[in-house]
């Protein structure tokens, strides 16, 4: 997912002759936008890392060393087995099916291979399909989040380098601490987002 960190148009209703009041007034920025791309990922109960790519944009090395970093290490620490002698594991390799979209990084020969001789079982999508997806509501809500924790830090945008690492240092903060109401919900909505597509073969749905 792409991260622009520019200002969004906002309307303001306020009485007459508070026009200049700080707290109806929005900084702006006189830099060019800055986009940073991050990937991350959610099981039911808990969040996946977060990973701020590279600038410059994701080919398929770049996608393998993404699931390697974050994909695995979460899978690997799984299936650690439990600490407590009395508790039995269930999980294992089998249990798991990675959900990515059609993207063309996500379904080049190379990651499709990586991912098959890694036992990653993909979730297949057709070529024109609902994307149900729940980090799509995720992501809508995250960058929400992130611009509103970015005006409170800084007072314009950056393109250098060192302002890049502090707006990723930003960006995992604004992912591990938005806590996991919203994923148990969009988790809990798949049963009947899934069963309203159904009914409505190729239409829009209103979920």
């Amino acid at each position: 997912m792409w991260i622009e960190i520019n200002p969004r148009r906002q309307w303001v209703i306020r009485p007459p002759g508070e026009r200049l009041n700080s707290k109806y007034v929005k900084r702006t920025f006189k830099s060019a936008h800055v986009k940073i791309m991050v990937w991350a990922c959610f099981i039911s109960e808990r969040l996946g890392p977060l990973i701020v790519c590279d600038e410059g944009g994701v080919g398929a090395d770049e996608y393998e060393e993404i699931i390697y970093d974050g994909l695995f290490l979460l899978i690997d620490d799984l299936l650690q087995p439990p600490e407590t002698p009395d508790i039995i594991q269930v999980i294992d390799e089998s249990t798991f099916l990675f959900m990515q979209d059609n993207s063309k990084v996500h379904k080049v020969t190379e990651v499709l291979e990586f991912l098959t001789e890694n036992h990653v079982p993909v979730m297949e999508w057709l070529p024109q399909s609902p994307d149900l997806n729940p980090i799509k509501n995720l992501w809508a809500v995250f960058k929400t989040r992130f611009h509103q924790r970015f005006m409170e830090l800084f007072n314009c945008a950056s393109k250098s380098l060192e302002a890049r690492y502090r707006y990723g240092k930003v960006l995992q903060e604004v992912w591990y601490n938005q806590g996991m109401e919203m994923v148990n919900a969009l988790i809990k909505s798949m049963p009947e987002r899934c069963a309203v597509v159904i009914e409505a073969p190729g239409g829009w749905i209103k979920k």
